[in-house]
């Protein structure tokens, strides 16, 4: 019987050799997230045997941002796979995470079904594109490279982004900005952030990048994020990136669905647009604060939503859903009142919750009636751009 317990200090070379193994990786104690309020391990007497960890983050849904925990770095020796130790561990995890206020979690998978089992579903995308820089089109570069003092306009800037997207994860803490969301030392070289002022002591865009190798002795610019809020800011940012064409042969982004506005400015047609797509999962944590936390379109109604949660069986209450003017309230609904055919499983309630499955899906999926009348209301009330998120953790 393994015992599950936040670690100690002591135990950081541990972890990282329990995460070199499981993805064959270089064990460097001194790079490991190291939190024990939001990592736990998993022991066999005194050995560390699987460790998991917890990111706090916001996520942005309908111009809300939901309390999520970002899951990763989920390992396990392997003479313990196989066994139930990831599956037990989680589950503690998202136990306390969820005591400590997260109503959503996401994650990127590396067994899905291994989460699903656990209540996630895939719930949105990771879109890559790229392009070669001779298609980007040249224009005046009015940027500057990111100061110290400017973390607070980037992140500022990225909200306002954000907000109008479905999907994107925002750290709680914004020393994470500097040493995993923006571009850092171990991503290729020459990492770099410039701004774009916005004439107001702001920030209209920024990219932040660092130079990777195309394994054909070329390079490209690998952009972790891009973002610009007015057309000018985007038409800078992309003056700034076509400076490289002289030596790299093609940029890429992380962006919206279709490759977004960077696609759409592309001067030629989509065959030298390639993208590559990487899918995250999402799971409710707590149905009712989960509801209550995003934004949505302006639905008026209610219902009786009941799902079925083996981790968390108090999310299993029959809920009265109500919508006005783009805000959700729910409570508990009476026992009388009209109950479902059979509870929505809250895998696929996550990903109807984030707006990446439709109800369509969910009647061919078996886990709705297509006579049910709160179809309508439940397309209506999760209708949104495709959600989406340009980090990986």
């Amino acid at each position: 019987m393994l015992e599950i317990r936040p670690p100690v200090e002591t135990d950081r070379a541990a972890i990282a050799f329990v995460g070199a193994l499981a993805f064959n990786m270089e064990a460097t104690p001194d790079g490991v997230d190291f939190d024990s309020r939001h990592r736990l391990c998993s022991y066999a007497g005194n050995e560390l045997v699987a460790s998991a960890h917890a990111v706090p983050f916001g996520q942005w849904l309908g111009g809300q941002l939901v309390p999520c925990a970002g899951i990763g770095g989920v390992a396990v020796l392997p003479e313990y796979r196989g066994q139930g130790a990831a599956r037990a561990l989680v589950s503690e995890l998202l136990r306390q995470e969820r005591g400590a206020g997260m109503a959503v979690s996401a994650l990127y998978p590396a067994n899905a079904a291994l989460y699903r089992r656990l209540g996630y579903e895939y719930a949105g995308l990771h879109p890559g594109y790229r392009a070669p820089l001779a298609d980007v089109p040249a224009a005046r570069a009015d940027v500057a490279q990111m100061a110290g003092d400017d973390l607070d306009l980037v992140i500022d800037c990225f909200a306002r982004f954000a907000a109008a997207h479905n999907g994107p994860v925002q750290p709680v803490d914004r020393a994470r900005w500097e040493t995993d969301v923006l571009a850092h030392r171990g991503e290729g070289t020459h990492q770099r952030t410039v701004v774009v002022p916005d004439g107001q002591a702001g920030v209209a865009g920024y990219v932040s990048y660092f130079l990777e190798g195309t394994g054909d002795g070329g390079y490209r610019v690998h952009c972790k994020h891009l973002v610009a809020l007015t057309a000018p800011a985007l038409a800078s940012l992309l003056g700034y990136l076509r400076r490289f064409e002289n030596a790299a042969r093609e940029m890429a982004w992380h962006g919206p669905p279709g490759g977004g506005p960077v696609g759409l400015a592309l001067g030629t047609n989509t065959f030298a647009l390639i993208p590559t797509l990487n899918r995250w999962m999402g799971r409710v944590l707590d149905v009712p604060r989960a509801l209550e936390g995003r934004g949505y379109p302006v639905v008026s109604g209610e219902i009786v939503l009941e799902q079925g949660d083996a981790l968390f069986p108090d999310n299993d209450c029959p809920w009265l859903v109500r919508a006005d003017g783009g805000r959700v309230t729910v409570a508990p609904a009476a026992r009388a009142a009209p109950r479902p055919a059979r509870p929505l499983p809250i895998g696929l309630f996550s990903a109807l919750y984030t707006g990446f499955a439709t109800t369509g899906d969910l009647v061919l999926q078996g886990a709705a009636d297509p006579a049910d009348e709160r179809l309508p209301f439940l397309s209506a009330l999760f209708s949104g751009p495709v959600p989406w998120m340009p980090d990986f953790f």
